[in-house]
């Protein structure tokens, strides 16, 4: 089974250019699981993988933003995203074949969120944007201007439809400069 599975899309924007060294600094990080595994994320899979007590996905991800010069790294932020599978009796899924009752809920940063559609789902599970505050970027690199680049990893288990894999990607770099 060939997995083209990756990160896609990634960006790393700051909210300013030039901070004080006490100052925060707030990053925003963006980006998407594509390829095999967001395609076999569908309801045929979720059926064939309730069927077989194959109930839970998580995708772990982390993010770990760090300077280029000598790769000096800030605190790695790392989080969960889960997809549950159930027998639903929900008659507004669309479409809604007596055969195929099996939905999905994902959980994001402890919220339980129903999609009504496969690509909602997709999306919840796949798609991540996280707003970084730091406050430690001026103890960490010191005075000057710093290109600062966010290197993340998405990985995750076996299970009856695809192979346990992890993923590594890199953004572009922003200049950061600390007065």
């Amino acid at each position: 089974m060939h997995d083209d599975s990756r990160i896609e899309r990634i960006m790393l924007n700051a909210s300013k250019s030039r901070i004080r060294s006490d100052e925060p600094l707030r990053l925003d990080v963006s980006f998407s699981v594509d390829g095999r595994i967001r395609s076999v994320f569908n309801r045929e899979t979720w059926l064939y993988a309730y069927d077989n007590h194959d109930n839970v996905f998580r995708v772990k991800y982390t993010i770990t933003l760090k300077a280029s010069e000598r790769g000096r790294s800030i605190e790695p932020i790392t989080f969960l995203r889960k997809a549950s599978l159930y027998w639903s009796r929900d008659p507004t899924i669309e479409p809604y074949p007596p055969e195929k009752k099996v939905w999905v809920m994902i959980v994001i940063d402890g919220d339980s969120i129903l999609p009504r559609s496969v690509e909602e789902a997709q999306s919840l599970l796949f798609d991540v944007n996280r707003v970084i505050d730091t406050f430690s970027l001026g103890r960490v690199l010191g005075r000057g201007i710093h290109d600062v680049y966010a290197e993340v990893k998405a990985s995750w288990g076996k299970h009856t439809y695809t192979d346990a894999k992890e993923l590594r990607a890199r953004s572009d770099s922003v200049s950061i400069e600390l007065l």
